[in-house]
Parts: structure tokens; sequence; C-alpha cells
């Protein structure tokens, strides 16, 4: 494919680093009035340099009509190098926006991908973005003319770590033509360590070729099923009357949205904060991706193991490594460890989240045999299986490695588990589309989940599946996860978990998840929860309210949170 630098296309992408600033930038540009002013179909058919705005004027307006046609077909871009002004050099590929293909049809206002799973970009683009496109809309406005208007979701991630850029695209389209395409990105969780936080603004030239797709009718049939089983989504100001989590969800630290999501799960239902980005709302909010990074231990790591606990009885737990990873059989490290230490981070060991450890062990391997190859080699630690607490992450990738050659001797030869855990747990609750990273495999087969970092869910896959963890893994009378297990997760049994020496994140470890005692009002809560890299939080109440908040800026304090939460509704009782 022929790349082409940036000055001979109408392209233009500006990232603006906001973190460098001694204090929040507030955002005080205008929002979308009638008549429209910018994305107007004049500017969206020039050449022009398109400017950071509010993210209202990418969404369809309370004054619109319907869209005057119909989009059936292909929108393909191509490679493009981009300006990336962080402050490092880019990572190969970092600076290129990816060539990529949509296959779109629209029904009922809305811009549906006829394939919602995550494109990977990596065999036909120099990119380092992996995308994910989610359901849009279309509408007409007046002075639009005779050109139909459409907008859609759009989330850029990285194939190392998991990083979510969430942004919003849109162009004018007839029957048989588009214009230019605009896309904005003002929110993401990221490494803000690495410089990666910033704003985006795109102009791109876009490809479309009109197409009429066979399974129409069973896309449009699907996606509307897949709706009707969302959970049902209010305001967080109905049950947050002085705005206690509110205020706490909108604290901003090095950007003027430092939440990309914040939200309450109370009896089934959704209670969520308005999604902040650094130019208003996200338009999109349940289409909205999170990179959640460690919180994938929880959220896929001990979901699976739990699952196959259920599916073949606890002794999976007791299960050694050394029996289904032949790289550790004879490493004397890993003799007497089982499937429930790793789970655990009691391994002893060597490993932690360095850059000997992680980056350079795990990230920069492709390969599911390079990555466990490299962990093999790691020297041997003195604790032994059992004893000590020490966090890891390639303690989980060895595990995601037994656990895909456990499957195969059960299932046979070419079962991946992830795909049985998709089929009996994930498609069953409603989150057909989670997505977690998997290695890349030189020869083109299916790669295994990292476990470790990767998870890339949407509030609504989050929510089912944290559901699933609070209802002991019982869905509607059906026993997906292992009971006992997942009560022991969740500080239900006797068992009070693994010691982890007053470690920063919480003082006790449980089955991936942390725990750790708050003070609210007249009693002590013992509250567990899942905790990614950022600061993205999980928190399980024992009242049984669920809560979540997505971020990238290291706010780890949240007693304000759990005091706020317990008015709501106690603990205490």
């Amino acid at each position: 494919m022929r790349h082409i630098r940036l000055f001979s296309i109408p392209l233009y992408i500006v990232l603006v680093f906001n973190a460098c600033q001694n204090k929040p930038i507030q955002w005080t540009g205008p929002k979308l009035i009638q008549p429209r002013d910018q994305l107007t179909v004049e500017q969206l058919q020039g050449e022009s340099n398109p400017a950071l705005i509010d993210l209202s004027y990418y969404a369809k307006p309370d004054w619109a009509g319907e869209a005057r046609h119909r989009l059936s077909g292909s929108v393909s871009f191509f490679d493009t190098e981009l300006k990336y002004p962080v402050g490092r050099d880019p990572y190969e590929g970092e600076n290129i926006f990816p060539g990529i293909s949509i296959d779109f049809i629209t029904a009922d206002g809305e811009l549906i991908p006829v394939k919602k799973d995550i494109q990977f970009t990596g065999n036909k683009s120099k990119s380092f973005w992996d995308v994910v496109v989610g359901v849009g809309r279309v509408w007409q406005e007046e002075q639009d003319g005779d050109w139909s208007r459409a907008s859609f979701p759009i989330t850029l991630t990285d194939r190392y770590i998991g990083q979510a850029r969430n942004c919003v695209a849109t162009f004018v389209f007839n029957s048989d033509s588009i214009s230019n395409v605009i896309l904005q990105c003002s929110q993401e969780t990221a490494d803000f360590n690495d410089h990666q936080v910033g704003d985006m603004i795109v102009r791109l030239q876009a490809e479309y070729k009109p197409a009429i797709y066979t399974d129409s009718a069973q896309v449009i049939e699907r996606h509307r099923l897949f709706k009707m089983r969302r959970l049902p989504v209010f305001p967080l100001s109905i049950i947050d009357i002085n705005n206690e989590v509110s205020h706490y969800f909108k604290k901003s630290f090095y950007t003027n949205a430092s939440t990309s999501l914040g939200a309450l799960l109370i009896d089934n239902k959704l209670y969520m904060s308005p999604p902040e980005t650094r130019h208003g709302l996200y338009p999109y909010p349940d289409e909205m991706r999170h990179g959640l990074y460690s919180v994938t231990k929880s959220m896929a790591g001990a979901l699976s193991l739990l699952y196959f606990a259920e599916r073949y009885g606890e002794n999976i737990f007791n299960e050694l490594i050394t029996e289904y990873v032949p790289a550790l059989t004879d490493h004397p490290g890993w003799q007497g460890v089982t499937f429930s230490h790793t789970l655990n981070m009691v391994t002893g060991t060597t490993g932690s989240e360095s850059a000997e450890h992680l980056l350079n062990t795990l990230i920069l391997a492709r390969t599911a045999e390079e990555s466990i190859n490299n962990i093999a080699a790691l020297a041997d630690s003195p604790e032994a299986p059992g004893q000590k607490f020490n966090y890891a992450s390639t303690n989980l990738f060895v595990l995601s490695y037994a656990l895909q050659n456990y499957i195969q001797e059960k299932e046979g030869e070419g079962i991946y588990y992830w795909d049985l855990v998709r089929e009996n747990v994930l498609m069953p609750i409603g989150a057909d589309y989670f997505t977690v990273m998997h290695t890349v495999e030189s020869d083109g087969s299916k790669g295994i989940p990292r476990l470790a970092y990767g998870a890339l869910p949407t509030i609504d896959e989050a929510a089912k599946i944290s559901q699933l963890f609070s209802n002991e893994g019982n869905y509607y009378g059906q026993q997906l996860l292992n009971r006992n297990k997942t009560r022991e997760a969740l500080g239900r049994e006797e068992w009070s978990g693994n010691s982890t020496g007053d470690d920063y994140r919480g003082n006790k470890y449980r089955h991936s998840f942390w725990v750790s005692d708050v003070r609210a009002g007249n009693c002590s809560v013992e509250v567990t929860y899942m905790l990614g890299y950022g600061a993205n939080y999980v928190w399980f109440f024992q009242s049984g309210v669920v809560a979540f908040r997505f971020m990238d800026e290291y706010d780890l304090d949240y007693n304000d949170l759990v005091q706020s939460v317990e008015k709501i509704r106690s603990s205490c009782q």
C-alpha cells in the first residue's frame, strides 16, 4: 500500500496534550444551535483544516428531521501519515491513521455497522491502531438541502496495551456519494504517564461504494434485539439527590474531563453521570469503549476461571501450571504453582509491573509462544507458591496459556477457551461484543487472550459482567459461574483472601479482586473492587450496589465515593 505524506491529501490531524498545563483547561466553546455554523455541507466538502469544537455538532439535534436518503455500502479510508505532537517520538505506526473499510446500513434513523467486532488493521495497515465502530445516527437538517447527515462513534485502540480513544465521525451523504469525513477524539482511557492524553481532529477523504447486503435484515434484527437487552439507563441525579456522587465523577485533575464515565448499578438499573469530554458531552455513551488495563484480570481472567470451575468442577483451581505449560515444566520457580495461585498473585515466581517484567516480557511480545518463552526465561524467586503476594501481569498470561491447553485437552484440538466463554457466558448475558486483547500469531491463527490487560468494554458490558459476579454467577436461574468461588471472590465465605502487605491498592486480594475497608458513617464498610492502571475502578458494595469510574488520571482516593454511595443505600444495616 502506498503511504502519502500529510500535506499531499485533504487530511489534517492535531493532537493537543493538555496534561502539561498547570491546571485543567475548561471548555467554553459554543454548542450547536439552529442553523448550524460548524460542520456545514460546504465545510465538509471543502479542504480547510477543521477545528476542535463542542461534540454537540456531531450529534443529531432535536430539531432535525428524518434522513432523505438511505445508506448501504462501504466507506473506505487509507493509511495516512499524521502529526502526533506528544512529548516523545511516536511509536512505530502511532502516527498513522489506519486504512479501514466500514460496511454500513441504515434503519429506523440509525447508522448500523454490518460488523461490530473489533477491526484488526495489522494485516493491511502499518498503523498502530485497531478500530471498533459503533452504531450512529442519520438525519436531515433544513439547511443541508439535498443532503442527509450522519455521525457514528468510533474507538481507536492500540494492539499493545489496549488504550481507548473515543471519537465521533460525521459526514453528509446522498444516494450515491458522501462528503469528506471529519472525526474528533476528545476523551480516552490511555497511559497518562506516556503522554497519550490529548485531542485529535481529522479530515479524511472517504471512498463510498454503494452495496446491497443479503443479510441486512438479519443485521437489523440482531441489532434491535441487542438494544432491547441493554440495561435500562437513568440520569444519576435521580438517586444522587445532593450530587455527591456526581461531584466525585466530575473532579478534574490534569484535564477538564478526568473521568470518561461514572455510573452506579442498582437493582438491575444503571444510573449514569453525563459522559463528559474535553469538548462537551459524548453523544454516544452506550457505544463508548473504555481501556481498563488490569481490570481485565477480574473482568476476563476471573470470569474465565470461574466459568470453567462451573463447567468442569472446582478442582480446576488446583490444576498444576506445569502440566499445561511445557515451557515451564522444568522451571524451578513454577513447581507446585496452581491455576488458583496465578489468579491470586501468589505464585512465588519472579515478576512485577516494571518495564523488565511487563514491557519487555509481555507487551512487546506478539505471539503466545514468544510471551511464554520470555516468562520462562525469568529467574526463580525464593518464596514458595501460596506464601507471598506479588502482583505481576505475567501470572495472568500464564493462566491464559494454561487454560488454552487445558481446554484443548478436555474439548479437542482447535477449541479456543475464549470462544467457550463468549458462547456460554457473554452471549447469554447480552455482552456479545465484549472485546479483550489477544496475542497476534504469525501464522494467522487465533491468538489467546492476554488476560492481564486489554479489555475494552462498553458500560453496558461492564455492568452485565459485574452484575453476574454480584449475583454469584447466576443469570436468571442459570448458574454460569461457580457459585462458591464467586462468593469467595466477593468476601461472602469464610476465606478472607491473601494479604497484600498493606499494598496501596488494597489490603487483601481474592481471586483477582482487591479489598479495602472504608469508614462510612457509624460502620466500617468492606469494599471489593476491580482496579486498573490510571485508576479505573469497579467497586462492589455489601449493599449490592456496584459503582464504575473509568479514567486515566490516577485518582486512587475513593473514600468520598464510598461514603456518598452508602448514603444512597447502606451496607451497615
